[in-house]
């Protein structure tokens, strides 16, 4: 079993990448941004429902200038294949930083 990251936009300014966990043990996925900077907004929205018992409450754990690291609990039920986290990296623009 594994976390799999798929990059579904990579640019300059702004990532954007899916993460999933195909087992209950798959607790951390390390998302590489790819952007100049550490990203200053990072965003994470859960994209595949799951009874509340099995909740896996992902979490932004550390941001760097490399990677967004998100670990999630290991509940039973939570390892699903199916995409589970869609990670937005954002790095600043000039006008505004």
């Amino acid at each position: 079993m594994a976390v799999t990251v798929t990059p579904v936009t990579a640019g300059v300014r702004l990532h954007i990448s899916d993460v999933t966990a195909t087992a209950d043990a798959d607790v951390t996925a390390t998302v590489p941004h790819g952007l100049p900077t550490t990203p200053t907004i990072v965003i994470l929205t859960q994209r595949l429902s799951q009874a509340l018992t099995a909740l896996s409450a992902w979490a932004a754990t550390t941001i760097d200038g490399v990677n967004v690291v998100c670990t999630k609990l290991a509940s039973a039920g939570s390892g699903n294949a199916g995409v589970q986290l869609r990670v937005i990296a954002m790095a600043p623009h000039s006008l505004i930083s």
